[in-house]
Parts: C-alpha cells; structure tokens; sequence
C-alpha cells in the first residue's frame, strides 16, 4: 500500500488475546496498533501500552452487544448495561479513544445478512448464518429507540467529560420511535414457486451441477444472493439419492412433492419414496437451494454456493440439469404479482415453496411496525415490494423490522416466500408495536 502512494494511518484491529501476535507482524513502523473486545480481562490496554508504549491507545471495535445466529442462543455474548458502563469508564480511564460497535443496531435487509463459521474444531466446517435482525441489543435500538445502555453512556460521559459541556450542552433525550400494531393481515392468495418459472431467467443446461455464480447471467458475473434450482429427471425404480456439496439449505422435491429439507453438508444421503402410480418411466427431481449468507470472517470466504459437487441416484452420477436462478429481484416480485396465476388460500400443506399475498390499508403517516412471522416455517418477506429479510422457526427472531418509510398511507401489498411447507390454515402475518427477538421470550 505504501509503495502504491498510500499515505494514510493505517492500523491493525485485534482481540485482546492476540496483541504479541498483531505486534510481532510488525508490517510498519508507522502502523497502529488497536483493540477490539467486550469484557477486559488481565488489563489489555496496559499490555498494550508495554508492548507499543509510542502507539495511542483506542478500543477499535468495543462491543456492545452481539448478533444472533439462527437456531443458537440470543445475544450469545452480550453485556448487560451495568458492566457496560463499568467496561466504558475502565477504557477512558486509561486515557483511551473508543469506538462503540454498534452504537446504533441496524437491519440485515433483503439477502444481505452474513454468516460465521464454528468455532475451535469446526471452523470452516460448521456454517452458522447470521439472522436479518442485528438489533445487537446496542445503545439505540434496531429501530432507533434509546435503551438503558443509551442511558448508562450518556451519563457516563456526563461525569468523565463536564469540561465539553459548558460548550456544548447536552441535548434533550431523542423521543422514543413511534410504533404502531397494525393487526393480523389475511395472506388471501398463494402461489407455487414451481409455476413462476417463466419469470426467471431461461435456464441454464448442464451435465452436472454448478453453482449459483457459475451462472451466465448479470453481465457473466454469475448469481450472487437469492436461490437455485437444479432439475432433472431420475427412474421411477430410483431409491436413492446422494448429493455432494450443497451450500446452504436444500429442499428435495420428487414429482413437485417436498420429501426432505437438507442443510449445510459436505454430502447427504437420502432415500427416495416409491412412485405413487406404476408405469411411468421417471420422475421429476428438484432440488431448491438457498443461499443463507455470505461468510464475512475467517477462512474459507470464497464459499461458492448451490451444489458444488455431483448428485448420485443408485451410484450413478446424475447428468442433464436444468438450472433456474430465483434472485427475487423487484421485476420478478413486481410481474409475478401482476401477471402470475395466483389461487386462493389455504394452501395444502405438502404444496412445497410458495409464494403468498396479501394487503392492508394505513390510515393516517405510516409508522415503524413489526411483521410478527411465528407460525410460519422458513423465507422471506416483502413489503411494497422490498425485501425486508429472512424468517426462520428455528429463531431466535420471530419478527422483522418494517420502517415507516416503506409504508405508504392507504393500501399495503405484503408477498411472502415459504421456502418448503406453509403455515397451518389460517394463513396470516401479524404487524405488531413491538419485535419478537427472541421466540423464547416474546417482548424485548
């Protein structure tokens, strides 16, 4: 970077455990060294000033909370508000400059949540996507209302820098956001995933399998979010059904009927039902794979996503797919809403991935409100036609944020994509004033 003329500070950003090793790189003399960490443990700043007494000291990333996974524990490594002002006055007593990751929590809208790979042993075999809420249980709220860790800093900073404020008086507290509960919306009409192919792209012909950004589309620059579809057509005698490298999530569906969800796996086995009429001399095969997420840390990054490797019936390698990119853009939600053939609910519950819709009416300025999704299996949601994030069962998240910007006063559309098998009769979505972060705990 210097030798391309590159003349800014420059710094490393590592955890407390790792300031020998981020030392000993020692990549330039002029590079700072900062910290990143939640809860100090045997004085990090102190070893820090020993190590690089010449270097300033900052906490470049102190934590005030932490994401969520799906199917793990909510805020798995958060701190409650009292140890975060404690944690806060320790780092400004040592004459430090700090950064607050996330002052503010925000939204992982549309496809754009990441993911994390395990720890210790499974590292780089294990995924762990990363829900669309990243509330963080931060100073101001996903939706932008002040919290007690809010109130634990403002008065913090109060006691640790009076001399600021004879020029600069506080402001009042912010006014908590508005919020409204908009009832329980009818999702009226549905329909199959499986009928809107004529809404895609033409699809791909391969001998084998191949991932999503393999694809020729977006000016060759392949297919980065959304999901896939492989089809191709097996015996009816075939039993057996092995496939190798599917990234993230698959749903297995023989004659357009889901017979098994798949996760995360190098490979899976599975067996194949009988047909249910005699004669016939194949079946349909279709293999629906979701991207859940781009890994953002750690090794390996440059995950590639669908099936990477070969599916085997009966031990033979499969050979002639077809392959269908589902990138949910705004032209594939806006021309299957105006143009698709939708039936009216309720859907079976063996129909496989749907899509579903529904509308209600605002009276008056929209405001913030929160799509409550328990119920409901695996997905996404749209509200106006944005894409407002993912929805699992799995939690911990049983809600998705809606920003009053995205509502209009008079008619709103809501479309929602369920990825294997619909909620039971009544088929609803609820818009509340408060989130459900955590399904084992419905209020915040």
């Amino acid at each position: 970077m210097r030798d391309l003329g590159a003349r800014e500070l420059m710094f490393t950003s590592d955890g407390q455990y790792r300031i020998s090793e981020s030392l000993r790189m020692k990549p330039h003399r002029d590079v700072v060294h900062t910290l990143n960490y939640q809860n100090a443990h045997d004085n990090p700043l102190q070893r820090l000033k020993r190590e690089a007494p010449h270097h300033p000291l900052m906490v470049m990333e102190f934590w005030t909370g932490w994401f969520d996974h799906w199917g793990e524990k909510h805020l798995e490594r958060n701190i409650s508000p009292e140890d975060f002002s404690l944690e806060l006055r320790a780092i400004l007593a040592e004459g430090a400059s700090v950064n607050l990751y996330m002052f503010h929590g925000g939204t992982n809208f549309g496809f754009m949540n990441g993911g994390n790979w395990g720890e210790g042993e499974e590292r780089g075999r294990t995924y762990r996507s990363t829900v669309s809420s990243y509330d963080y249980d931060a100073p101001l709220s996903e939706w932008g209302s002040v919290t007690k860790k809010y109130l634990e800093l403002r008065n913090l900073l109060v006691e640790t820098v009076p001399e600021s404020l004879s020029l600069n008086p506080l402001p009042p507290l912010p006014l908590s956001v508005p919020t409204a509960d908009y009832g329980e919306i009818k999702m009226t009409l549905y329909i199959s995933l499986l009928s809107t192919l004529q809404y895609v792209p033409e699809p791909h012909t391969s001998g084998t399998p191949i991932p999503m950004e393999f694809l020729p589309l977006n000016k060759w620059s392949g297919q980065g979010f959304g999901y896939i579809l492989y089809r191709t057509f097996v015996p009816s005698s075939a039993s057996s059904l092995t496939i190798h490298g599917l990234k993230d999530y698959g749903l297995v569906m023989l004659d357009l009927k889901p017979i098994r969800e798949v996760g995360y796996f190098d490979k899976v086995t599975i067996s194949l039902p009988s047909p249910s009429s005699q004669g016939l001399p194949s079946r349909q095969l279709d293999i629906l794979v979701e991207n859940g997420g781009r890994v953002n840390f750690g090794h390996p990054l440059a995950v590639r996503k669908g099936i990477s490797g070969s599916v085997v019936v009966d031990g033979v390698t499969q050979a002639n797919w077809k392959i269908y990119s589902f990138e949910f853009k705004n032209s594939f939600i806006q021309n299957i809403d105006r143009g698709g053939v939708w039936l009216r609910t309720p859907a079976k519950e063996d129909s496989g991935p749907a899509l579903f819709k529904g509308s209600f009416t605002i009276d008056g300025t929209p405001k913030d409100t929160f799509i409550d999704m328990q119920g409901w299996n695996k997905g996404v949601v749209f509200v106006n036609g944005a894409n407002l994030g993912r929805y699992w069962m799995k939690g911990p998240p049983g809600s998705l944020y809606v920003p009053a910007p995205l509502l209009s006063q008079g008619i709103n559309k809501v479309m929602v994509f369920e990825f294997s098998n619909p909620k039971s009769p009544p088929q609803t979505v609820s818009f509340r004033s408060t989130p459900v972060l955590d399904i084992s705990h419905r209020h915040r």
